[in-house]
């Protein structure tokens, strides 16, 4: 029987309308099975800090960033190339009237050598015809950056969704397609869903 000792730390404070949301974990974070070494998958932390735009006079806005990183572990760095592994991610939303819209990038860095880093795009519209009835319709990008001597691949999807409601019925659909899906060129994928659901 292995024991494996972690300690987590997590934290929350809002002032002057902005949030700051933090977490630290020290010790292993990898599954490991009995009597295997926990060296690798080291310690992380991240943090987040999300507020709206009234601190710049905008009524509707929303906005968010986070950073974290977890430590490559002693037993799992090989080369100097290696570091620790990186996430961060930023989004915006606005709000008028029955319509927000939202844009949001992030970025991994793998941190071990040949790792493939992702560096993502998005955005959304949605609009509430009614109280009744809203549409949204959304895109995003996804780029692999491979290894030295292989070509980008970039992965786009593209998605729309409605929803319509009357009384306690519920009926909602969505159609969404992507193209070199999950790093592998020239693959395509699609997917079309549509639920009825009752409250009681």
């Amino acid at each position: 029987m292995q024991l494996v000792l972690q300690v987590y730390l997590t934290t929350s404070k809002t002032v002057g309308g902005v949030t700051f949301n933090g977490a630290a974990r020290r010790g292993s974070g990898a599954k490991n099975s009995d009597g295997s070494s926990s060296g690798a998958g080291g310690s992380a932390w991240d943090f987040a800090l999300t507020g709206s735009g009234d601190i710049v006079g905008v009524d509707g806005l929303s906005w968010g960033l986070g950073y974290g990183e977890v430590e490559a572990g002693k037993q799992s760095v090989t080369t100097a190339d290696e570091h620790d592994r990186e996430d961060m991610t930023a989004f915006v939303t606005y709000s008028m009237g029955p319509v927000t819209v939202g844009y949001q990038e992030a970025h991994i860095n793998k941190g071990s050598a040949g790792s493939v880093d992702e560096t993502t795009e998005a955005w959304g519209i949605a609009f509430n015809v009614n109280e009744n009835l809203s549409v949204s319709y959304g895109e995003r990008d996804v780029k692999y950056s491979n290894t030295a001597g292989t070509e980008a691949v970039t992965e786009t999807n593209e998605g729309i969704a409605i929803a319509y409601t009357m009384g306690s019925m519920k009926i909602a659909g969505n159609n969404n397609e992507a193209s070199n899906n999950n790093n592998s060129s020239g693959t395509n994928d699609s997917m079309t869903e549509i639920a009825v659901s009752f409250a009681f």
